[in-house]
């Protein structure tokens, strides 16, 4: 199984979420499954206590099987809560009282290519994301994506 990692950095004023650099497509064929991680890493004085984002993907081509909190949200004493805005599009929220959200895995997204799945390149992406921190102050985050080759 082939995990795409997208990992969140929120550096200084200038927090950047799901930033790709270094990953590369993945391959995979129908009825096979896809995971995408999201991971958070921020300075403590810009830690979130609140993270938002959409999942956008290709719903003639993959279905979201689960959705998965990770160790980071968990040990936060976070909740996340994605809810279906589309077929295709996934509003997520983590968040919870006043802790700042841990370094690490954010949540883990499974999706299964289609039976009926056309061969070609698809993109998997996360837009709209925003962090919020114990003061209230809010960064929008930049938007990323990856490439998924179905053969």
């Amino acid at each position: 199984m082939t995990a795409m990692r997208l990992a969140c950095l929120m550096l200084a004023c200038l927090p950047l979420f799901a930033q790709t650099s270094g990953v590369l497509p993945v391959t995979k064929a129908p009825g096979d499954e896809v995971t995408l991680e999201v991971s958070a890493t921020s300075q403590p004085a810009n830690a979130p206590i609140v993270l938002k984002w959409d999942v956008i993907f290709p719903a003639q081509v993959m279905d979201l099987e689960t959705v998965d909190p990770g160790s980071a949200a968990t040990h936060s004493g976070k909740s996340l809560q994605c809810t279906a805005r589309k077929p295709y599009l996934y509003a997520c929220v983590l968040s919870g009282g006043q802790n700042p959200i841990e370094n690490g895995l954010i949540v883990t997204y499974r999706f299964k290519i289609k039976s009926t799945a056309p061969a070609g390149s698809t993109t998997l992406r996360v837009e709209n994301a925003e962090s919020t921190t114990a003061d209230s102050k809010k960064w929008t985050l930049n938007p990323t994506g990856t490439i998924v080759i179905v053969r």
